[in-house]
Parts: structure tokens; C-alpha cells; sequence
């Protein structure tokens, strides 16, 4: 089998540290050939890490000199229909960084980009990928909550890595960086609780040194047809956090999509002894995941959110299978910040 000659735009975190690590991981079935962005110092140097043979500064360069089979899209969110369309109408499969793009018009210009050349669209909702949150959706689909009932999400981003620089592309976004961690909430929700059908929002300004950020502190609910889910977000602290609650009619699943600790449990009553095993079992749970895991990171064995999804990528072009995300699901995520979005209310002290 003849591997895929991938291009990628962008050079960034999120291309250096996620993407193409995990298209090493890849192996023959495909090759990263090419490498775009404006900031030609920067792709240069990545290049030369990754020993990229081709280095351009302009896509549509890129794109008339090299003969790609598929274009990896890792530049901020503004520029993402623009050049999924243009890689699409150059023959080439997209796999674009969530969002897929600022707003659902922009995404239904992809979409039809798409059908018109007879490509293939991903969007990379990369925690739908985690063991944890790939093991939670199995086993809520097998009944082991009963009827599913609602969730709770709790997601921390450190000031350090977008909060505190003026420069970054995200406080430019609608609603601040929100726009570019909070299609993470709206995508994991959408996994349990499909369709979004209200969504309400409240925001606070917390942090006056940092006057370029609109907001540091978000409340969240996206509202079904029967289930809701709850969501705090916050930028305004100097830690890291992901953790999940989901509840059904006859139990309740916490998971932590950075230890991939699992725990389920159901208190039928409050007697001492229903408590004193149900403590007992989770945290034989809690042992047990957390070893597990330990060791997945210190052998290396581990394998992360990007390269699964990558993989499955490769997978879905070479095997004629479906995308691991397919653009539809991105293109509702999209729609769903958009309703958040206009309902930011004005910044408070």
C-alpha cells in the first residue's frame, strides 16, 4: 500500500507538540512532505526537526507544487474554511483542528467543498479519544448508569497558556478564549446529549491585569431533550483539569481524562454498609486505574488522543471507512458555540 502524502499547514504548538508527533506514529501508511506558514523562520526550523523535505510559505504554493492526498489543517481558527476549502478543491482529503471553523455558515462552505471534489473531512475532537472517555461512552451505551440522565464537565486551562498573552490569536475570537477550548466541552457533551437544543451562559471578568482577556470564568449549561449539561469553565487559575460526571437512573460515573481514572458507583441507600463497600470499590477502581495508567506513561506505551485520531484518519482514507469525527459532528459543535456565544452577557468586575 502506496502511503499518503500529507501536507500541513501551521507550525505552532499545536502542530509541534500534537500533530506531528503523532503522524510519526503513523509509520509508511503515511508521510508529512510538506510544511506551510507564513512565518517561514518557524516552519523552517520544525521542518528541520521533523525532516520535512518541503517548507512553504504560502498554501496555494504548497498545494499547486506538491501532490498531496490530504492537508492537515493547524492554524488558528479564522483561516480554517478558507483552506480547507482550497485543499479540497485541490484534490486533497482536510483534517482540520477543532473548531472546524468560526461559525456554521463557514462550515457548511466546507461541507459542500467536500461533496463537490469527492473528499473526506475531519475534524479533530481529539478528547473524544482519551481511554477514559472512549471506555465511559461503552459502557453508558451498555446500560451500566441505566437511562442516562445528565452530566457535569470541569475543565481548567492555566493562565500561562493563553490568559496571560496579549498576542494570542484566541482573545480575538467571539467570546474570548473560550472559542478555543470550549468546543471541548460542547463536542464531549454532544457524545451523550445530541441535540443541543438551549444553551445558557453566564461569564465573569476576574483577572484586571489582563485587560485583552474578555473573560477568565464561564458557566455553562447545554440543554437537551432529556438531559443537561452543566459545565464551569475556568482560565484563572495555574493548574490543569479535566474531570467528567455523568449520572443515569442507576449510577454514577466520574472520570478524569488526564489520570484516565474511571470510578462508577451506585448508592441504592445511605446504609453504612452500602457506603462502606461502595468506598471499597471505588477505590479498588481508583488503585487500579491509576496504576494501569502510571505504567502506559512511564513504558511509553500510551497511546494519545492525536495519534489514535490520526491513525483512524489514515484509516478512514486508505480503507474507505468512516471518519473517526465526521465533519457533521464538527460542523454541530460549531453551531452550538454560536449559540453561546450570543448569549455572553457584558463583562462584570
Amino acid at each position: 500500500m502506496v502511503g499518503l502524502r500529507v501536507g500541513l499547514i501551521g507550525s505552532g504548538f499545536i502542530a509541534k507538540q500534537k500533530h506531528l508527533p503523532a503522524w510519526k506514529k503513523v509509520g509508511s501508511k503515511a508521510q508529512v512532505v510538506a510544511l506551510c506558514d507564513p512565518n517561514i523562520a518557524q516552519a523552517e526550523e520544525l521542518a528541520r526537526m521533523h525532516r520535512i523535505p518541503k517548507v512553504y510559505k504560502d498554501p496555494e504554493q504548497m498545494l499547486g507544487a506538491e501532490r498531496l492526498d490530504a492537508v492537515d489543517i493547524c492554524s488558528p481558527p479564522r483561516t480554517h474554511a478558507d483552506l480547507a476549502i482550497l485543499s479540497l478543491k485541490a484534490g486533497a482529503h482536510a483534517l482540520i483542528e477543532k473548531p472546524m471553523a468560526v461559525n456554521a455558515e463557514e462550515c457548511d462552505r466546507i461541507l459542500a467543498a467536500a461533496r463537490e471534489n469527492g473528499r473526506r473531512v475531519c475534524v479533530a475532537h481529539s478528547d473524544l479519544f482519551y481511554p477514559s472517555f472512549l471506555k465511559a461512552r461503552e459502557m453508558v451505551k451498555a446500560g451500566a448508569i441505566g437511562e442516562f440522565r445528565g452530566m457535569r464537565i470541569f475543565l481548567s486551562t492555566p493562565m500561562d497558556y493563553i490568559t496571560s498573552k496579549p498576542e494570542h490569536w484566541a482573545h480575538k475570537l467571539p467570546g474570548g478564549v473560550i472559542g478555543e477550548t470550549g468546543p471541548h466541552v460542547i463536542y464531549m457533551t454532544l457524545a451523550f446529549i445530541n441535540p443541543i437544543r438551549t444553551v445558557r451562559v453566564d461569564a465573569r471578568k476576574q483577572l484586571a491585569r489582563f485587560p485583552w482577556s474578555p473573560y477568565e470564568d464561564y458557566r455553562v449549561d447545554l440543554i437537551g431533550d432529556e438531559a443537561s449539561s452543566s459545565v464551569t469553565l475556568t482560565y484563572a487559575t495555574n493548574r490543569w483539569a479535566v474531570q467528567l460526571d455523568l449520572w443515569g437512573s442507576e449510577g454514577h460515573m466520574k472520570f478524569d481524562l488526564e489520570t484516565q481514572t474511571l470510578i462508577v458507583h451506585g448508592r441504592a441507600n445511605l446504609k453504612p454498609v452500602t457506603l462502606g463497600l461502595s468506598a471499597v470499590k471505588e477505590a479498588g477502581q481508583m488503585l487500579s486505574d491509576t496504576l494501569g495508567t502510571g505504567l502506559s506513561y512511564v513504558t511509553g506505551k500510551l497511546e494519545n488522543t492525536h495519534e489514535r485520531l490520526i491513525r483512524d484518519f489514515v484509516d478512514c482514507i486508505q480503507g474507505n471507512l468512516p471518519e473517526p469525527v465526521p465533519p457533521e459532528e464538527g460542523r454541530e459543535a460549531v453551531r452550538v458555540m454560536d449559540l453561546l456565544v450570543s448569549q455572553l452577557p457584558s463583562v462584570t468586575a
